[in-house]
């Protein structure tokens, strides 16, 4: 079997591992988890910490490293983490059964507690994963693969969710509370089965080992080399200055997206009065946008560099603030034009990965990976909550004078100062200098990596 022919079968289990994720976590996250836990009758206190949880625990993806050396080996890794993270969900929906939920304990808080084992295994089986994929796939290869990569978690969004929704809707209306707490265990336990199917198309693809190269060798040199080999990592990879930077940008992102992931929430379904469908509809606009733009990112960033990519994408998420500023109860239809421009998600979600592959050493990566994708999702969280609070406090003043005889209400301060929060992380993607080729690795220059080779 000719290299590429192996390149091909690493690209079908991926997409096929893809869509059965993202299927399964539709059904078993989000907001059918929310609803499950108000079938519960969960204060809004312990609402908030559950929807807290996965960003929060997410932070366990910092071990990744040490767990990858232990059991010696990515896949296994993540193979294990893949099995613990499903069997603690597993947990969630027995809860829908009265006779199985413990006596003098909120059956929310064990919710949680499966929920953060759940998230936590999945953190660190997703930096395995990636660090896995990285070299599976050649360098010069990875902006077009992760690009199909995310066009098939984008199809299988446009379906799913809404569907779920619609279902869980119907549920809610013709049957009893109890009946449709039912409902929403089976949905919950498929797509656990879904969770568990995607598995088995990666356990096909054979194992690489952790590489270390002269450039990777000379990567370390400038690092950390003191402490644990959880700190020698994360040392070594924040020492790296051009990777300090993309951190940067990544954790700068994340917090003045994070601020206003609440206060959208309650402006669409506060003074917008949103329908349902008309957030699918939203969603799904914004989705259909990010498909074509995702895989046009991918073909740029393996020719050009990703770079340029990325700013434009920021730019065009961060213009999206000034749509939701625009919307109001006469005219809320303005916020289509903020799901357009959230489409440049496309753009940024395909190169920010690509490029700090790319600045990262090209095996023993886990570090890196989990320092810019999940330290940002903690940032997020704690910004939500902090968007939260502002607001909250904002509301309590009313219409503000902005000056100039320019008033704005909450929503439309906190959307100015996300808008230029978010305008300004272009300044530390800027002196940014991308390597010029992605290890400069062709297609046929890849070893074999599927069992069995015919």
């Amino acid at each position: 079997m000719k290299p590429s022919d192996h390149l091909d079968a690493v690209t079908r289990a991926v997409l096929w591992n893809s869509m059965l994720w993202t299927a399964g976590n539709a059904l078993t996250s989000g907001g059918f988890l929310s609803y499950f836990a108000s079938e519960l009758n969960a204060s809004p206190f312990i609402l908030s910490v559950l929807m807290a949880t996965p960003e929060t625990v997410g932070i366990m993806a910092l071990a990744g490293r040490p767990i990858i050396r232990w059991l010696g080996d990515r896949k296994r890794t993540w193979f294990v983490c893949s099995l613990i993270s499903r069997g603690a969900l597993c947990g969630i929906p027995l809860l829908a059964i009265p006779t199985l939920r413990p006596a003098g304990i909120d059956p929310v808080w064990i919710m949680i507690g499966c929920l953060a084992i759940a998230q936590a295994a999945q953190a660190v089986a997703f930096v395995a994963y990636f660090s896995w994929l990285s070299d599976l796939v050649p360098g010069r290869r990875w902006g077009r693969f992760f690009a199909l990569r995310q066009i098939a978690t984008l199809v299988v969004l446009l379906v799913v969710p809404v569907a779920a929704g619609y279902a869980r809707g119907y549920w809610r209306s013709s049957y009893s509370d109890q009946q449709a707490l039912w409902a929403l265990m089976g949905t919950m336990l498929l797509g656990i089965g879904l969770l568990l199917a995607s598995l088995w198309p990666m356990l096909h693809i054979r194992s690489t080992p952790i590489r270390e190269t002269s450039a990777d060798l000379e990567y370390q040199r400038r690092g950390f080399t003191g402490g644990s080999v959880t700190l020698k990592g994360i040392g070594r990879a924040l020492a790296d200055q051009p990777f300090r930077r993309l951190c940067f940008y990544s954790w700068w992102l994340a917090f003045w997206s994070g601020l206003t992931q609440v206060v959208i929430f309650k402006f669409l379904y506060g003074p917008l009065a949103i329908s349902l469908g008309t957030y699918y509809l939203l969603s799904s606009v914004m989705k259909l946008v990010q498909i074509p733009i995702s895989w046009k990112t991918g073909i740029v960033a393996d020719r050009f560099g990703n770079k340029t990519a990325l700013i434009l994408g920021v730019l065009a998420t961060a213009a999206a603030m000034l749509f939701f500023c625009l919307a109001g109860i006469a005219q809320w239809w303005w916020v289509f034009g903020a799901y357009v421009m959230w489409g440049g998600w496309g753009a940024v979600n395909i190169a920010a990965p690509n490029l700090m592959l790319k600045l990262s050493p090209r095996s023993d990566n886990a570090a890196n990976i989990a320092l810019f994708r999940h330290v940002a999702g903690l940032i997020a969280g704690v910004s939500g909550m902090l968007g939260g609070f502002l607001f909250a406090r904002l509301a309590e003043q009313g219409t503000l004078a902005m000056g100039w005889k320019i008033t704005a209400d909450p929503y439309q301060v906190l959307f100015l100062i996300s808008f230029v929060g978010r305008a300004l992380t272009v300044f530390w993607i800027l002196p940014l200098r991308e390597p010029a080729a992605n290890f400069m690795v062709d297609v046929e220059e890849i070893a074999p990596n599927v069992d069995n080779p015919s």
